[in-house]
């Protein structure tokens, strides 16, 4: 497929310290490519780099074949930006800010195009508003009206549904699903059941390194450890010392109306459903659920980012 933003040993150096170090990674046509990073690990660095808000130290960022910088003015019509905290202007309503986005951007016909943006995202209703008396939603919507209004064919996407109620989230996220059939998105999120729903390719940065890079499967195969297996128990009862059975970790432990449900990792890859179903009845104790479950986006980035204590 065709390579839209090819990130290629990028470094940025601030003084006495160095925020992204060699980073490298590729963003596919028509893909939504999940950045994540915890707090710290120079993804909002990479992702003002990409968005050619800062130079690179060395190494270069190529969006579609034309090296970014951030001189050149002409660039900017090829990417969208919503960046964690959106560029609002908070004494301007919402319609003439649009505006004002948009004919920054040379776009024809500004009035036809904000008024489909206006529709798509649900901000009709506010639209003679100002944006500084508006929720914190609706904030972040304006926010994305802003990063597409000019129809870019390249967005970043930085926690785009922060602070919208449930309803709106599921709401955005199909929205965000539909853009990418014309659009490719670079996108970023805390919150990894969001990721793992709309992403097929992925980057894990920590550090300011790239820990993993590539499609979800791929990520999933690449660094899943041992066996995970999801155990059921009695109400109330407790997990025994599973050590005879080989080395293990327990990664979660949540209670259900009659059910004690307990997410163990054994570091070998043999099933062994056979000898732990055995070990536990022998322990009197009541098995009610006993499955291999796939390896958790959550504890893939644990690993990657070493924040599992």
């Amino acid at each position: 497929m065709e390579k839209i933003l090819v990130v290629d040993g990028v470094t940025r150096e601030f003084p006495g310290r160095i925020a992204v170090s060699d980073v490298s990674f590729e963003v596919l046509k028509g893909s939504i490519h999940g950045f994540l990073g915890p707090n710290g690990a120079g993804k909002s660095t990479t992702m003002r780099m990409i968005a050619g808000l800062m130079p690179v130290s060395s190494g270069k960022i190529t969006l579609f074949g034309e090296e970014i910088k951030p001189e050149n003015l002409s660039q900017k019509n090829k990417l969208g930006l919503l960046p964690e905290n959106a560029p609002l202007y908070p004494d301007m309503k919402v319609d003439e800010y649009l505006e004002f986005v948009a004919k920054l951007h040379q776009i024809k016909d500004v009035k036809s195009k904000v008024n489909d943006v206006l529709e798509q995202l649900s901000l009709t209703e506010v639209r003679g508003r100002l944006i500084g008396n508006l929720s914190k939603g609706f904030k972040q919507r304006v926010g994305l009206a802003q990063a597409i209004v000019y129809d870019a064919p390249f967005l970043i996407l930085d926690e785009p549904t922060n602070g919208l109620d449930p309803q709106s989230v599921v709401e955005l996220r199909d929205f965000i699903k539909k853009l990418s059939a014309t659009k490719t998105i670079l996108f970023s999120s805390h919150v990894l059941s969001e990721v793992e729903q709309l992403c097929d390719h992925l980057t894990i940065i920590h550090h300011g390194k790239i820990r993993a890079s590539g499609t979800i499967a791929e990520i999933h195969r690449k660094f899943r450890q041992g066996l995970v297996i999801k155990v059921g128990l009695g109400a109330g009862e407790t997990l025994p010392d599973l050590s005879p059975l080989g080395r293990y970790e327990m990664t979660k432990h949540h209670a259900l109306a009659q059910e004690e449900v307990f997410h163990i990792v054994f570091e070998s890859e043999k099933d062994c459903r056979s000898d732990l179903s055995k070990f536990l009845i022998e322990k009197n104790l009541k098995l009610l659920t006993l499955q291999v479950e796939p390896p958790e986006l959550e504890d893939i980035f644990l690993q990657m980012t070493e924040t599992r204590k």
